[in-house]
């Protein structure tokens, strides 16, 4: 029984020994891929490799690792620690595996040997869209005829049904980087790691013309419609799409451009200055002159991030009280506008304001009587006479002492005449 369990650890150490040369081999590999034409055909170059440069080499591709070869092919490009594989979409056992799916397996071995110098390596084989036809770019209102048509190397009418359709390109760096191309006269496939990635599922349209019969199921050619014709103004994707018989779909993009002339940046402008309290935040809107301006898209920055940040769009967070200087930057003509935004502590009502604020409230609110205070003070005023004031006007003497005044005053007229009046009678 032990000698059993012994055999059985033994074959699984040997497996695992085995699994883990097998990786180690490839495990310091790099490839780098160039698709180089627009049949599809593409080399990888393989880095870090040990490589003996008085033998040669050869590879195989396959669909998986468990596959057999078909065809093993040379390597003409090696050194002791690169090589270069060449997938040619001109020879029939590389294109099979590459009409088969989207990924393969490359493996390198001493020619004519087992010697295996790479293990089965797994490699992208989907061609890339904007290089599927021999158009990158259409202006909007080309008009194609039957002497003058797309290509699709690697489709034809005999094997496949081609359908397209558009779809508006809302992403404005790749619009931006579109232009600047265009502007420059630039190489369209650098837009092809910006495109969109994801292809629709649906709402496809039949091209108008497509054709060839090839046996090998290459050089078709054709067109969607005979004039292209875009939706709407903008820059578009016309998606194509190679639907065949036990082949994989095949995908492509075109673009379609259809744009209105740009309208130039002026100048930016930002509020010179603003507060914010701890705690709270504010929103810098930039100002564009002229305002129906095309590019508007711009970088937010703050010279000191430990009193406030500002986010991409223009939300400043403070973090202490102090200063910064808040600069928005156009990516059209590169113009530039600043702020100076104050951070403050954060504000709290004084107890006067609260004495006021309370005091008014009592003067509006009911009493248990259901009627206000307010209508209840002027009641009480409404009881006095307004016939019987509590002073003589204009002398701030009150009515008991106008009485007493005139009573004396009265007392003494009366005196002096009977003093007369006893004078006479001597």
């Amino acid at each position: 029984m032990n000698r059993k369990i012994k055999y059985i650890v033994g074959i699984l150490l040997f497996a695992i020994i085995l699994f883990v040369g097998m990786n180690t081999v490839n495990a310091a590999v790099e490839v780098a891929r160039n698709v180089y034409s627009n049949d599809g055909s593409m080399k990888f170059d393989f880095k870090g490799l040990t490589l003996d440069t008085t033998k040669e080499y050869e590879f195989a591709l396959t669909n998986t690792t468990a596959e057999t070869p078909e065809k093993w092919f040379d390597i003409t490009e090696y050194t002791a620690t690169n090589a270069t594989v060449d997938i040619t979409m001109g020879t029939k056992e590389l294109r099979n595996a590459f009409n088969k799916s989207d990924n393969g397996y490359i493996t390198i071995r001493e020619k004519g040997t087992n010697t295996v110098a790479v293990e089965p390596y797994k490699v992208d084989l989907k061609l890339p869209y904007m290089q599927v036809t021999n158009f990158t770019v259409i202006n909007n209102g080309k008009e194609f005829s039957m002497s003058n048509t797309l290509s699709v190397p690697l489709r034809n009418h005999g094997v496949s049904e081609a359908y397209y359709q558009y779809e508006k390109i809302t992403d404005e760096n790749v619009i931006n980087k579109y232009k600047q191309l265009k502007a420059n006269n630039g190489n369209y496939l650098e837009l092809q790691n910006l495109i969109k990635t994801t292809v629709p599922t649906s709402n496809w349209t039949k091209w108008s013309y497509f054709n060839g019969h090839d046996a090998n199921g290459m050089d078709g050619y054709g067109y969607p419609t005979e004039t292209i014709t875009a939706p709407d103004t903008g820059l578009y994707y016309m998606w194509a799409y190679f639907s065949g018989e036990n082949l994989k779909p095949l995908y492509g993009v075109i673009l379609v451009d259809n744009l209105v002339p740009d309208i130039a940046l002026e100048s930016i402008s930002l509020d010179k200055t603003k507060t914010v309290e701890l705690g709270k935040t504010i929103t810098l809107t930039p100002t564009f002159n002229p305002s129906n301006a095309t590019n508007k898209i711009v970088t937010w920055a703050s010279s000191d991030e430990s009193v406030a940040t500002v986010s991409n769009a223009g939300v400043v967070t403070p973090k202490k009280i102090g200063s910064t200087v808040i600069t928005v930057t156009t990516q059209d003509g590169n113009k530039k506008a600043t702020c100076t935004v104050t951070v403050t502590n954060t504000s709290t009502s004084t107890s006067g304001n609260s004495n006021t604020t309370n005091s008014g409230s009592k003067s509006s609110s009911s009493s248990s009587n259901g009627t206000s205070s307010s209508s209840s003070t002027k009641s009480s005023s409404s009881s006095k006479s307004p016939s019987t004031p509590s002073k003589l006007p204009y002398t701030g003497i009150g009515i008991t002492g106008a009485f007493a005044i005139i009573i004396v005053a009265g007392l003494a007229v009366i005196t002096y005449r009977k003093y007369n009046n006893l004078k006479g009678i001597k």
